[in-house]
């Protein structure tokens, strides 16, 4: 007489999941998501929502990016939203990871007085029988700012780094720290009737940028501390701890935060709200 055999119930294979973006990121710099996650909302993406966040970290891997060493950090747009800012040493990292590299050279030029006028990289790349050469002109990069008064050859020299390793290795989706200063504000010019073209009036040469930017935090219902706090906080405004009022910022810094000036008026309530 046979024995019937117990059935075996069939079993399913565990499924194979992806890990997100911010387990992947918190795996590669080996720390905890959740804790990753309040500590770049609380530093470097200060301000960015989830999904601007989840940007953020999905930039960050793509290019092998530490966030928490200020490689790439969270910069409010102009118009609002956040623009991925890549420091130089980020983009210094993401060139010398290319497997193609094959080394990069600076040339200098200068002028009569022996001050820098341009600086040119050349970018060697393994399979390329031409290298990539770019020339960064001092001119069109130079910033009213102490960096670039105290170390004009080694700022000129970092924005050529940034824009040769670009051209080279077709880096997309990145900024470096200038790059979102470049565009000048447009000046506003308010007009009379039309048929009286002779009453034009424009802004008085005396209206500084420092006086447009506090005119626009202190509308907004803001003080300077706020934005002396949010500059210390973000980086984003040179020598912030040691400035006394709205004068001292530098004519650079003013306009580039009036040209992103919803997304900093945004940035200034999160940091008003979390003062003590």
């Amino acid at each position: 007489m046979s024995q019937a055999l117990a059935k075996i119930p069939a079993t399913t294979p565990p499924a194979v999941t992806k890990p997100s973006a911010l387990n992947f990121m918190a795996g590669r710099l080996n720390c905890d998501p959740a804790k990753l996650l309040s500590t770049l909302k609380a530093t470097v993406f200060k301000g960015a929502n989830d999904d601007e966040i989840m940007a953020l970290v999905l930039v960050s891997n793509e290019y092998q990016l530490n966030p928490l060493l200020k490689e790439i950090y969270a910069f409010p747009a102009k118009g609002g939203g956040i623009t991925p800012i890549v420091s130089v040493d980020g983009w210094n990292k993401m060139l010398i990871r290319q497997e193609a590299f094959d080394g990069i050279q600076f040339d200098f030029a200068e002028d009569e007085r022996g001050f820098p006028r341009s600086c040119t990289a050349t970018v060697h790349v393994k399979g390329r029988s031409h290298p990539v050469v770019v020339t960064e002109y001092f001119d069109e990069c130079q910033r009213n700012t102490d960096n670039w008064k105290n170390m004009p050859r080694r700022m000129l020299r970092n924005r050529t780094l940034c824009q040769a390793s670009r051209m080279a290795f077709g880096f997309s989706g990145v900024s470096h720290p200038e790059e979102v200063e470049t565009i000048e504000i447009e000046s506003t010019v308010v007009t009379s009737a039309p048929e009286a073209p002779a009453k034009m009036i424009t802004a008085p040469a005396t209206v500084t940028p420092q006086a447009e930017l506090e005119a626009a935090v202190v509308g907004a219902g803001f003080d300077f501390d706020t934005l002396q706090k949010f500059g210390i906080e973000s980086g984003t405004i040179a020598n912030a701890d040691s400035l006394t009022g709205f004068g001292e910022i530098s004519t650079d810094d003013a306009k580039r935060l009036l040209r992103s000036k919803s997304g900093l008026l945004g940035q200034l309530s999160i940091t008003k709200g979390g003062a003590k």
